[in-house]
């Protein structure tokens, strides 16, 4: 199956027990496979809906009518694919343009459904993070109708920064979806929001009958639904989607096929409660681990050790073993009852340390929030890493976490915790955290070996500045007189235009700097 490289790490392996659900699935909808040369195709008719209409629905009409008057300020209109949920609202923002300002987003302009493309003539459409950017400049009135199609694509912090900002705002986004957001997102997205808020729902298929047996198929295909039959796989892909908004396709190939993944779970009753599914590390070649420190290496895979070694300058991270959990789900209304924090003890107890001895350390990445980090914090894990800059797909910085298992992995949690203290108060992104951390650092000015060894690794090889920052800021601090080039070198970089250019011209004055000096 050559389409498992996209999720095996590159490499095309069979996938028996995807192919035994598809073509199970297959046989109890009584489908039957035709190649193109077989047959004649002769498709049924569309449906009256389906034909090119001005005219809205009984169902469209009726938000149409009721939207407007409503005195919530944020609104959510959410249906299955092909129910008119982006034809409503653009008839919306059309008619409440007559009298309103009405602004449009989505992730880009070129996902807007052809209606949006036509009506943004008379309707400005902003990037998202051009929208934030005139609002933090005062630049855009906040006494105007917003409209964010396909909204669970973008991340949340982003959306409730403009739900907190605008008076009205109008959300469109598609459940029961097979492209990532599922029902997660309707249970996540309302809990931050401030302002009175109401729920539209559409139902009835624009695109095609009602009971189409393909829609059914689909949904039954990639568990949109809780699943039948008693598939561990399919149960745990379905508390994955409703636990988490952002559960893919990709995520279900690899759930029933990937090669090296540890799946934990907790019942009741004979329903599953919560999971774990997890990934092994490391245990590379210290020839390699050499390389991807330098930067001359990024093999796939290892995400977590790989992170630490280049990112975080722990050159152990990726020759010692660990495990990785990537994603940890307990069912939305169970949340909040400690089941996750008894599923993290379980699995160390059951799944590492009496069926894996060889691990030394297990390894966690998530959106750093406020809660999340307490929670693992709970659980025993300790921060050693936060990235540098917010990830696009979560809208906030990521945090790494480590538990220790072996002695030699306890040497090095320890080794990496130090370090990040060591660092903490001279990233660029501690202003912005500092009171949702529980350290207090003090500014460590004093160079060390592995601040020399990291920048040898910046001018001589491949190492990113992100990951030389603080070493970097320490020469300029001991010696500003002759290293002004270094003065506010964040800023510097995120200003530049021609950043390659500018980068190889830094790690030339460096080199020379070197080859007097060390």
């Amino acid at each position: 199956d050559f389409d498992s490289q996209r999720w095996n790490g590159g490499k095309v392996i069979a996938t028996p027990n995807f192919y035994r659900y598809f073509k199970a699935l297959v046989q109890k909808f009584g489908f039957q496979f035709q190649t193109l040369e077989e047959t004649d195709f002769s498709l049924p008719k569309q449906p009256p809906q389906c034909q090119a209409t001005e005219s809205l629905t009984p169902q469209q009409q009726k938000i149409f009518e009721k939207l407007p008057l409503d005195s919530s300020a944020i609104h959510l209109i959410t249906a299955p694919r092909g129910r008119g949920k982006s034809t409503l609202a653009g008839k919306l923002a059309q008619q409440l343009a007559k009298t309103e300002s009405v602004l449009i987003t989505a992730r880009s302009h070129s996902v807007l459904p052809n209606f949006w493309k036509s009506a943004a003539q008379n309707i400005p459409f902003f990037a998202p993070d051009h929208l934030l950017q005139k609002i933090a400049a005062n630049q855009i009135a906040a006494n105007s109708w917003l409209f964010i199609d396909e909204a669970a694509s973008l991340p949340l912090p982003m959306l409730h920064q403009l739900c907190e900002y605008f008076d009205k705002v109008v959300l469109t986004t598609t459940t029961h979806n097979y492209e990532g957001t599922g029902r997660g997102f309707s249970l996540k997205f309302p809990q931050q929001l401030t302002k009175p808020y109401q729920e539209w729902q559409l139902s009835k298929p624009l695109r095609w009958y009602e009971n189409d047996p393909l829609e059914q198929f689909i949904d039954e295909l990639l568990i949109m639904s809780p699943p039948t039959g008693a598939n561990r796989y399919a149960e745990f892909y379905h508390l994955l989607a409703e636990a988490h908004y952002k559960t893919t396709p990709s995520d279900l190939r690899r759930l029933f096929d990937a090669q090296d993944q540890l799946l934990h779970s907790f019942s009741e009753h004979q329903r599953l409660v919560g999971g774990i599914w997890a990934v092994p590390e490391g245990g590379l070649e210290p020839e390699l681990a050499e390389a991807i420190w330098r930067g001359e290496r990024r093999p796939q895979g290892n995400l977590v050790a790989q992170y630490l070694c280049f990112q975080g300058n722990l050159l152990e991270a990726c020759q010692l073993r660990s495990v990785r959990i990537s994603r940890i789900a307990v069912q939305p209304e169970l949340q909040k009852q400690g089941i996750g924090k008894r599923l993290i003890s379980d699995f160390i107890l059951q799944k590492i340390q009496q069926n894996r001895p060889f691990v030394d350390y297990i390894s966690v990445s998530f959106g750093l929030t406020e809660h999340l980090l307490h929670f693992w914090q709970q659980c025993g894990f300790q921060l050693v890493q936060i990235t540098p800059t917010k990830e696009a797909s979560s809208g906030y910085h990521s945090a790494i976490m480590l538990y220790p298992i072996s002695a030699e992995g306890q040497q090095f949690v320890q080794q990496a915790t130090a370090q990040f203290e060591r660092d903490l108060a001279l990233q660029p992104y501690y202003a912005e955290l500092q009171n949702m951390l529980p350290i207090r650092p003090l500014v460590q000015l004093q160079m060390d070996e592995q601040d020399w060894r990291n920048i040898e690794g910046f001018a001589l090889a491949q190492r990113s500045l992100a990951a030389s920052y603080v070493s970097l800021t320490r020469l300029y601090r001991q010696d500003p007189r002759n290293h002004g080039v270094l003065a506010n070198l964040w800023q510097q970089f995120e200003r530049i235009q021609g950043k390659k250019e500018w980068l190889e011209n830094l790690r030339s004055l460096l080199a020379n700097y070197l080859q007097y000096t060390r």
